[in-house]
């Protein structure tokens, strides 16, 4: 007596080539997220060179603009060019202001401070009436000469930098005055 064999099954052949490619899946997806990450990482970090140079280009951007006005301002024949002298505990400060006698712009240059402490800043003074106006502070730092803008000022007959605590000072520390020149 002969036995029947059974049916060949072939859901058997589907499992398993299921299951093959479920490997192939699993294998081609760990080595593409892996490749992923990477790439994620790498846009990430091009993404932020990307911000960083969008901010320097608009910082740029902008003192190209500032220079830009401070050179027309300076330009103007209404605009008297005072240097500014070191004093004498201070010889070899010097700086340079730009003043419009029509609009009352005032323009700083600062040719040569030291730099001040970190509590303290430069103070820009303008004599008038034998009193002196604060036409305000400012920073500098070592990587650039300033050409700064300060606030406007009228009927000066004198300009001076004092260094200040941060935030400047209601009157002039005079001992501590680095430059100052009239206005002729």
């Amino acid at each position: 007596m002969t036995t029947a064999s059974a049916p060949p099954n072939p859901w058997k052949w589907v499992a398993i080539a299921a299951f093959v490619l479920l490997l192939a899946s699993l294998a081609i997806n760990y080595v593409y997220f892996g490749k992923y990450n990477s790439y994620k990482e790498k846009y990430d970090i091009l993404y932020a060179q990307h911000q960083n140079l969008a901010t320097e280009k608009q910082l740029y951007r902008t003192r190209a603009e500032q220079l830009e006005q401070s050179v027309y301002a300076m330009s103007d024949p209404a605009t008297k060019t005072i240097h500014l002298p070191g004093t004498a505990p201070h010889p070899d400060a010097t700086a340079t202001v730009y003043w419009n006698t029509s609009s009352s712009e005032v323009y700083l240059h600062v040719n040569k401070l030291p730099l001040p402490a970190a509590d303290k800043q430069y103070q820009l003074w303008a004599i008038v009436d034998g009193k002196p106006v604060d036409v305000g502070v400012f920073d500098i730092s070592s990587d650039r000469a300033l050409v700064l803008k300060m606030r406007a000022a009228t009927n000066v007959q004198m300009f001076a930098v004092t260094l200040e605590k941060k935030g400047g000072a209601p009157a002039p520390t005079l001992d501590q005055m680095y430059v100052a020149g009239k206005v002729d």
